[in-house]
């Protein structure tokens, strides 16, 4: 028994209107994921700047302490309401800095932000940059994936952002 024309013409048309909502549903989806992840890039690019900006509040806390400290090799830091204490290893100028040789970066790190070196859900990666215009102290330079970065000098304390 053959099928009355009208039926055919039926399937197709619902085939067709099938084909258009997947096509419609995947350009939603697309859409979406992209807006998604542009948002999750902006979000590591903002918490990242914060970051900067805490890591030169506390060298800037630390040098400070170290002064009304009378200039100590180690500076304690307390925090308010609690017994809690933080000890901060200084160079002879009062800054964050380290004597550890392959890991001094990383170290100045953990000391500064108490936290691993991770934004959002993107690595820092630390590195020592070796300069002959620094006599006493280190350049490190602390950066994500998608090459924002911000350099750190133990010899006068500055933290600059890179581009």
């Amino acid at each position: 028994m053959a099928n009355p024309p009208g039926n055919t013409e039926k399937k197709q048309e619902s085939t067709i209107e099938f084909v258009i909502v997947v096509v419609i549903i995947a350009v939603l989806m697309k859409l979406l994921l992209d807006m998604f992840f542009t948002q999750q890039e902006k979000i590591t690019n903002v918490a990242f700047v914060g970051l900067a900006q805490s890591f030169t509040s506390k060298v800037n806390v630390v040098h400070g302490q170290w002064l009304m400290d009378k200039e100590p090799n180690i500076v304690v830091l307390s925090r308010l309401k609690s017994k809690e204490k933080q000890y901060v290893n200084v160079n002879k100028s009062g800054w964050i800095d380290s004597d550890h040789t392959s890991l001094a970066c990383h170290e100045i790190w953990q000391q500064t932000l108490t936290m691993p070196l991770q934004v959002v859900k993107s690595a820092v990666v630390a590195i020592e940059i070796k300069n002959k215009a620094i006599k006493n102290g280190r350049l490190c330079r602390y950066s994500i994936a998608n090459g924002q970065s911000f350099d750190y000098r133990s010899d006068t304390g500055k933290v600059k952002q890179v581009n």
